[in-house]
């Protein structure tokens, strides 16, 4: 093998000399190490007395205490491992420079399948200066649902998906309750979450893997237009000279063994509703297709997703349909509730599009992402990226780019920090009244329709509408 990537921390009581004894080591048993990444506690410039061939990297990780297994385990999910997400070569994982606590935290990582696929891990020794340095590979890998759904999901990583041990917690708790939902069998599951939250990647991803691999048939309920929608899904058949014959056998029957995935479900149809609750009753889906009255049968999971308010999809759907579709919630929170897993979000949505290169990151860019609302999620993020690669379709982004593509980026749809915007009490009521407006239009789809649900003038949302923040440079 060529071009192998070593990591471990930095020896401070035995200098290079850990280092080059696992390198050594390493060699004899036909691993070719061209690139180290070298773990500090605190800045400082890569060791000279090292192969020459070697690309050394260092990065700083500060951790206070070393031997806090929490703060290590942390620090390494937040700093770490998103520069290895996209890491092509094979990875080793020197666990014997550390303390005890590092040593665990490289082990629950390893165990929770948070390296690239293929990672090995190495205990190395030297009994003394004078004898041959000596490695052994660490045996331990156990099983675990969060090992085996990364293993999963990195069958397919165009496809970008949440990492299901997220670090913040409010995402964490709700991937959590996902993956214990997503067991339970034959009962439905209703995701909810604001557009652009990611729902129908986390079903397609997510769900499907934890309900072992199956496949998923989805509906995006809000295109759903005029006739047809009944034999769409539950197909329908047609006689001609006698004969009785399938001219479509409906969404249910392709459901079959799978996930009947219905997305922004509070635009399906009432009428609809109401025949498709009888489908939904018992292990065994039966239906009739249109025309035909002997019954079908399938058996499929059902998801339901929509970025409406429980309270709000209660009273927009049938009072029986919405008791059966809602007894187990999941609600996904927005981006920027989860500002902890910004910096991951951002690679995955980089990666997703096949951009070149590496996910550019810097304070300015973190800081801009943790202050901004967010208010489209993923498409936000989707939006600036496509900016930033406009800005040096050809060389390294520079401060002066970088500032550019912010500065576009936040001219189009994206609010001013904070709840109730920035400056005085008039400014904070025009942000509010600005964002109001648009916000209404997007939910309710027209002027007329948010108007008539403010009971206000649709010429008065209008005009806010187009109003400028005084505030904004």
């Amino acid at each position: 093998m060529s071009g192998e990537t070593l990591l471990c921390w930095a020896s401070v009581n035995h200098g290079t000399s850990v280092l080059t004894g696992a390198l050594e080591a390493l060699a004899e048993r036909g691993h070719s190490i061209e690139r180290v990444l070298l773990l500090v506690q605190e800045e400082r410039e890569a060791p000279e007395d090292l192969p020459q061939h070697l690309q050394i990297e260092t990065m700083a990780l500060p951790v206070a205490d070393p031997t806090d297994h929490a703060a290590l385990y942390l620090t390494l999910r937040a700093k770490l491992l998103p520069q290895l997400s996209a890491l092509e070569e094979p990875l080793h994982v020197n666990v014997s420079p550390g303390t005890p606590a590092m040593h665990a935290v490289w082990l629950v990582l390893a165990a929770g399948g948070a390296f690239p696929p293929g990672t090995r891990l190495w205990s190395s020794q030297r009994p003394d200066p004078g004898a041959p340095a000596r490695i052994s590979p660490v045996e331990f890998a156990p099983t675990t649902w969060l090992s085996a759904l990364r293993a999963d999901l990195a069958q397919t990583p165009e496809q970008a998906a949440y990492d299901p041990d997220a670090l913040s917690a409010d995402r964490r708790a709700a991937l959590d309750r996902l993956a214990r939902y997503a067991l339970v069998p034959g009962v439905p599951l209703l995701i909810l979450g604001e557009r652009g939250v990611g729902k129908t990647r986390v079903v397609e991803s997510l769900v499907a893997k934890l309900k072992g691999g199956r496949h998923v048939v989805t509906l995006s309920c809000g295109h759903l237009r005029g006739e047809g929608v009944e034999a769409l899904l539950f197909g329908r058949v047609a006689a001609t000279n006698d004969k009785v014959s399938a001219v479509g056998r409906g969404l249910l029957h392709e459901a079959d063994g799978g996930i009947l995935f219905l997305d922004e479900v509070q635009d399906l149809p009432r009428d609809t509703q109401r025949i498709l609750l009888l489908a939904l009753q018992g292990g065994v889906r039966r239906w009739r297709r249109l025309g035909e009255t002997e019954h079908q049968e399938a058996q499929f999971d059902l998801v339901c997703a929509s970025n409406l308010p429980i309270d709000e999809l209660e009273k927009t759907l049938d009072p029986d349909f919405f008791d059966r579709i809602a007894h187990l919630q999941v609600e996904l929170p927005p981006l920027r509730d989860c500002p902890a897993d910004l910096q991951a979000d951002w690679g995955r949505v980089w990666r997703e599009i096949g951009f070149p290169g590496d996910p550019p990151w810097s304070p300015t860019l973190e800081r801009a992402l943790t202050e901004a609302r967010l208010p489209r999620n993923i498409r936000d993020l989707q939006r600036l990226a496509a900016i930033i690669v406009s800005t040096r379709p050809d060389g390294p982004w520079n401060v002066s780019l970088q500032r550019q593509a912010l500065e576009e980026w936040r001219a189009v749809g994206a609010p001013p920090p904070g709840d109730f915007g920035i400056g005085t009490r008039k400014q904070r009521l025009h942000w509010f009244q600005t964002r109001l407006a648009l916000w209404a239009k997007e939910r309710y789809g027209t002027w007329e329709a948010a108007a008539s649900e403010l009971a206000c003038n649709e010429s008065t949302l209008r005009v806010d509408a187009k109003s400028k923040f005084p505030f904004e440079n």
